[in-house]
């Protein structure tokens, strides 16, 4: 009975603590998510609308019924957190909360698929609780749920999945076939994840073959099904919209090395062709690629980038975890602070792929496609803070109480100066790169639509120059919101012979005010490197926007009458 009770007492502690870890990583991706980030990053405009368009007709915004890839501007998204988003916007709008409330509740749902994951591989639920608390509180991890990112829906199926097959070698391989459904969906969902998962998986089918070959039937069942899934993305891989992203972030598309890579036809000599060839050239770049995965300025420093360059920032990981974060790895792999040796041949296995992928991309040091690191660091990070824990139990209650609360203090100083960053620091300093500005523009554009015959709208954007181009037909289309169906019928979307995103009495194209001053009965929305100030008379003026650092975005205009 004394045990009984002792159990009880035990587990109710556990699930406390879950819960409590659960409201305060819930809060964090949740609090203010309408309004930070300002505004839609340029995806997250595409995933909305889209969605949007699933939701009302079935089809995406070129009229393709219930694809598995949607072309969006050419970029070809996956498909699972378009239609995933679906129920939230007919319950909230298309909004920013309608549109976000997906990821930041999938989000919010990853620690308690990760606190289940680490109960499985460690058998150590107090490890399991630190390395969940970890997550709950992750910079890293906050920064992506709290937006429209495809890597967290992704990055929670593969827990998932990574759960449910070790669950199914206690339970005689039953459920096996269910992780396989879960791997499937992660590489529909993200495409770091079609390289990651597959070894993730391979890899636990060799650390864990001995139990594997008492249950071939079920492992079978798992292979069978996963191929069934991923049939259609296979086909689609050899099509111009499975290999269009991967075009476009290869690795051999980097600036870097790309201009150093030998050209098709040019003539090596012998010394070249064994020494200087171009797989050489990108070995050598990949494997520098990697190991600045584990720099860590990246790590622990400035790898968010939440400011500009140079000024104060924050990493992945907490400053306080460094300590943790060395000793969990000491642990790891010098020492038994996981005797079973398959459990800690799966945290290695993770840790080490998890920064391969993003690796292989074209850009350096790339956050969101790390995210398949994730849980292996914060299982570190729970380790060395559990290996803290009982070293402060050796000294006395004084110093335990003086030890806890200056890691207390630790703790809370830094979550406060990451937030800092995050709500005041990251919406003045980056809100151009955010795309603000965009809905500013498009709600005036719709509150005077009628007053128009033709509303001009320029793609080109920037304080430093008309270099880069947005998509503003998607911010007009989801601010005014605009009937789908409308949308992909209307004749505007084929002008000359070409595709056109024009719509309604909106035409998205750049602004040439040497001529186009000339027109009658047209509003302009665009830069002041397309519409001079210069050039245009003050009575001309509608509306300036401003972007969070005080810099002109965005000038509204109508014609000279």
């Amino acid at each position: 009975m004394k045990k009984f009770s002792s159990n009880n007492k035990k587990f109710l502690f556990i699930l406390v603590a879950l819960v409590f870890i659960c409201i305060v990583g819930g809060s964090l991706r949740f609090w203010k998510i309408s309004t930070h980030p300002v505004s839609f990053h340029i995806d997250e405009a595409a995933i909305a609308y889209n969605s949007y368009s699933i939701l009302k007709t079935g089809r995406d915004e070129w009229g393709n019924f219930l694809p598995l890839s949607f072309r969006s501007f050419n970029d070809y998204k996956a498909p699972v957190l378009i239609y995933l988003m679906t129920p939230a916007i007919a319950l909230f709008g298309l909004n920013e909360f309608g549109v976000r409330f997906t990821v930041a509740l999938i989000g919010t749902l990853t620690l308690l698929m990760v606190f289940f994951l680490t109960s499985k591989i460690t058998k150590n639920k107090t490890l399991a609780l630190l390395t969940t608390f970890s997550l709950a509180i992750s910079p890293w991890h906050i920064y992506f749920s709290r937006a429209t990112f495809e890597s967290i829906v992704a990055l929670f199926f593969t827990i998932t999945g990574a759960f449910i097959f070790l669950r199914a070698l206690g339970k005689e391989g039953r459920l096996l076939w269910l992780s396989g459904i879960f791997f499937s969906l992660s590489l529909y969902t993200y495409h770091a994840e079609k390289i990651f998962t597959p070894i993730l998986v391979l890899g636990m089918i060799v650390i864990y073959r001995k139990e594997l070959l008492k249950y071939k039937l079920a492992l079978l069942k798992m292979l069978v099904v996963s191929f069934l899934i991923l049939i259609p993305l296979l086909f689609m891989s050899f099509r111009v919209e499975g290999q269009a992203r991967a075009k476009m972030a290869l690795l051999t598309q980097d600036e870097h090395i790309s201009y150093q890579l030998h050209q098709q036809g040019e003539r090596l000599n012998n010394i070249q062709s064994l020494l200087d060839n171009n797989l050489i050239m990108v070995g050598n770049f990949w494997i520098k690629r990697y190991l600045n995965y584990w720099d860590p300025s990246f790590l622990f420093f400035n790898g968010l980038k939440l400011t500009s360059p140079n000024l104060p920032d924050t990493g992945l990981f907490y400053f306080f975890e460094i300590p943790l974060f060395i000793i969990g790895l000491w642990l790891l792999f010098f020492k038994e602070g996981i005797k079973d040796k398959k459990a800690k041949a799966l945290i290695a296995l993770w840790l080490l792929a998890g920064p391969l992928a993003a690796s292989l991309a074209n850009n350096e040091q790339h956050a969101l496609r790390n995210l398949t690191m994730i849980p292996a660091p914060h299982i570190l990070v729970g380790m060395g803070s559990l290996f803290i824990l009982g070293y402060i139990k050796r000294f006395n209650p004084i110093k335990k109480v003086i030890l806890s609360l200056l890691i207390l203090f630790a703790v809370v100083i830094n979550i406060l100066y990451v937030g800092d960053l995050y709500f005041i620091h990251l919406p003045a300093i980056n809100s151009e790169w955010w795309d603000y500005g965009l809905k500013e523009a498009s709600l005036y554009a719709w509150e005077h639509q009628k007053e128009y015959q033709e509303i001009i709208f320029d793609p080109a954007f920037g304080t430093q120059g008309p270099f880069i181009i947005g998509t503003p037909y998607l911010y007009a289309l989801i601010y005014g919101n605009y009937d789908p169906y409308l949308y992909q019928t209307d004749p505007k979307r084929m002008e000359n012979g070409q595709e056109t995103y024009n719509f309604a009495n909106f035409t998205f194209r750049p602004i040439y005010w040497p001529e186009d001053r000339f027109k009658k009965n047209t509003l302009f929305i665009g830069t002041p490197w397309s519409l001079p100030l210069k050039d245009i008379k003050e009575k001309q003026f509608l509306k300036r926007v401003y972007f969070k650092n005080g810099e002109l975005g965005f000038l509204v205009v109508k014609s000279e009458d």
